[in-house]
């Protein structure tokens, strides 16, 4: 045990320690007073809005252009064509029938898939976005949606919300 002398001091020293730890401790939420009020609540009314939703201000039923490929069907035609001719001649006349079976076939395979193409039936709908921009859609499915609609606009379709 140390001496009553040597004692003093250090209580002295561990008392002078807590007092300026003391004077380090702060406030959090009041900052002496000069607390920022809290921010206003935001209210919402009506359903949750996103950035490429808006209201349905038009839907028409229109006929658009069916997509062919003639050049898909002249391969199919040239190529059964080729096996049809060949599986025809003999000797140098299989060449010769080969060659003009897959030019047939092109011919025929081509007349085929353009004259499959015609017109389909497709819905135009028109979309005013909540950012005030119009957007027009024109999709193969029925959209199943009136104007007056709330909608998503998304991947070239609409979708009612």
């Amino acid at each position: 045990m140390l001496p009553n002398s040597r004692r003093i001091p250090l209580v002295v020293a561990a008392a002078l320690v807590s007092l300026a730890l003391a004077g380090c401790e702060t406030t959090p939420y009041n900052n002496g007073g000069y607390a920022r009020p809290a921010p206003a609540p935001v209210y919402q009314s009506g359903p949750a809005r996103c950035s490429n939703c808006g209201v349905v201000k038009e839907v028409q039923q229109v006929y658009v252009e069916r997509k062919s490929n003639g050049t898909l069907g002249a391969v199919i035609g040239a190529v059964a064509g080729g096996i049809l001719g060949n599986t025809i001649g003999k000797g140098d006349g299989r060449k010769a029938a080969t060659v003009a079976g897959a030019v047939a076939g092109g011919v025929v395979g081509n007349k085929v898939a353009t004259a499959n193409s015609g017109t389909d039936v497709a819905w135009q709908v028109t979309v005013r976005l909540d950012n005030g921009q119009y957007v027009t859609v024109t999709q193969p499915e029925d959209p199943r949606v009136r104007e007056g609609d709330y909608v998503q606009v998304q991947d070239g379709h609409v979708y009612p919300r």
